[in-house]
């Protein structure tokens, strides 16, 4: 695993005691340029992974991040409390590819995250926790379990 440091800093919002992982898609031409964007709005993800493997941290994993939005998920209302968002650099256009060195990067993430945060026990998308929403990643879903995380649509 090779992490990069954001070009800005993405601030936290008060302490997380994350259950889950949240998956998304950027919409953007780079996770450095979204960085950009989402140091500017005050919301940001816990880690961008770039095309090329990179995994750029964002907001530190004991910090709540604002990255899903108006969304329920296995522990109700309001997914950033309790949640840890990853997001692939890609368009989610359903044209632009998550690349196999972003799905290699995933694994080793998530593997990495579930010893250092014994809590976490579920993975999710963007487009099953705030559905009619959002429609992020659009060319990733994880089947009924995902490196022993249990998945909830």
């Amino acid at each position: 695993m090779k992490f990069v440091t954001a070009i800005r800093k993405l601030l936290g919002h008060g302490s997380l005691n994350a259950t889950g992982i949240i998956v998304h898609a950027t919409a953007g031409a780079s996770g450095q340029s979204s960085v950009e964007w989402l140091s500017q709005i005050g919301f940001g993800y816990h880690f961008i992974l770039e095309r090329n493997g990179e995994i750029i941290v964002g907001v530190p994993k004991e910090q709540r991040a604002y990255h899903a939005g108006i969304s329920r998920g296995w522990a109700g209302r309001n997914c950033n409390s309790y949640t840890i968002g990853i997001a692939f650099a890609n368009m989610d256009d359903g044209k632009d590819p998550i690349t196999k060195q972003q799905l290699d990067a995933l694994v080793e993430l998530v593997d990495a995250l579930k010893l250092k945060v014994p809590t976490l026990k579920w993975i999710s998308t963007h487009k099953w926790v705030s559905p009619g929403r959002k429609t992020d990643p659009v060319l990733w879903t994880p089947s009924v379990e995902y490196r022993g995380l249990k998945v909830w649509k």
